[in-house]
């Protein structure tokens, strides 16, 4: 790259521009925190349900 290239992808706060993702990774990246999401909500349901302990005695 030339020095015009880097300076026009360049921003103020020294960070490099960053492309937009691809609509496949978008909705990939949907699907892992839908997946999470929902395992966060099964473990909360299964500790207020005292399946699974927090402070065992």
């Amino acid at each position: 790259m030339t020095d015009d290239d880097d300076e026009r992808l360049g921003r103020a706060d020294g960070h490099r521009y960053d492309a937009p993702e691809s609509e496949e990774t978008r909705a990939s990246k949907e699907w892992v925190y839908a997946v999470l999401g929902v395992l966060v909500l099964v473990l909360l349901v299964l500790i207020a349900t005292g399946k699974v302990q927090i402070f065992p005695g």
